[in-house]
């Protein structure tokens, strides 16, 4: 995503590093990670009812029941961990933004969040359905698919988040996304009900916990991830064949601690 600075080691990346380091050492705690070599079981977003918003009319949308299926045990190498390891926002910040760039903040019952470059703006359950919507400022031009119907107007900077997954392109006229919404600031994650999006200086990671599936949004550009993907070192701090015998070495230590005695005669 155009306008990060250089890479920094915020909070997240430092809860991060001491859990992958007290996994290879066994020894001590950090940043409140448990020194458990089991992965922990992590809801991925634990907080918040999610509630839309029109430019006519506000409405609430029943995003179902939090239940066990947006629980996972996700190992702290993970997409999905780091994202849930961040700092939390306040919610109760992020109800305004303008219709257009130009027009007057207004208060509204939906969620809205900017990234601090501004290169990425995000609203919540628009039009009454439980999509995250995020407008990626800059080339919006693309050909549309040739089942879109002729009353959409379609733009390929538009991404969907939903529980079928993330979708690169979607009708601005369904998912309206506000402008100059309240930005969240890098290495904090901001959770609303099955959403979770963590914005660092190295991108965008945004994620729905039924699918356990997202999207990221970084310099190189939009790919589509999932929560148990492996974090970048950008993320971490740590290359990935670190992590990598970080792990090993968990796995090899369970196998140790799991192997029942054989019997001597």
């Amino acid at each position: 995503m155009q306008g990060y600075g250089s890479l920094h080691r915020g909070s997240v990346r430092l809860c991060v590093v001491a859990a992958l380091v007290v996994l290879a050492s066994a020894v001590g705690t950090a940043c409140s990670v448990s020194t458990d070599t089991t992965p922990s079981r992590i809801v991925l977003p634990p907080t918040d009812v999610l509630s839309t918003e029109s430019e006519v009319t506000t409405t609430s949308v029943d995003t179902g029941p939090t239940t066990d299926d947006t629980a996972t045990a996700l190992p702290n190498w993970t997409i999905g961990r780091v994202v849930a390891l961040a700092p939390r926002v306040d919610n109760g910040r992020y109800h305004q933004g303008s219709v257009t760039p130009e027009s007057p903040l207004v208060d509204t019952s939906g969620f809205h969040f900017s990234t601090p470059d501004r290169a990425v703006n995000c609203s919540t359950g628009t039009n009454g359905t439980a999509t995250l919507a995020c407008r990626l400022n800059g080339q919006s031009r693309g050909t549309p698919p040739t089942d879109t119907p002729a009353a959409c107007r379609w733009i390929r900077n538009l991404v969907t988040l939903s529980t079928e997954g993330p979708q690169r392109g979607a009708c601005a006229n369904r998912y309206p996304v506000l402008y100059r919404s309240t930005i969240v600031d890098y290495g904090h994650t901001i959770a609303l009900a099955r959403f979770s999006c963590l914005v660092e200086t190295a991108g965008l990671f945004c994620l729905e916990s039924r699918s356990r599936s997202g999207f990221a949004v970084t310099p190189t550009g939009y790919r589509e991830i999932s929560a148990g993907d492996r974090a970048p070192s950008a993320l971490t701090g740590i290359s990935e064949s670190d992590s990598r015998d970080s792990v090993s070495t968990t796995r090899d230590r369970e196998a140790v601690t799991t192997t029942p005695a054989v019997p001597t005669s």
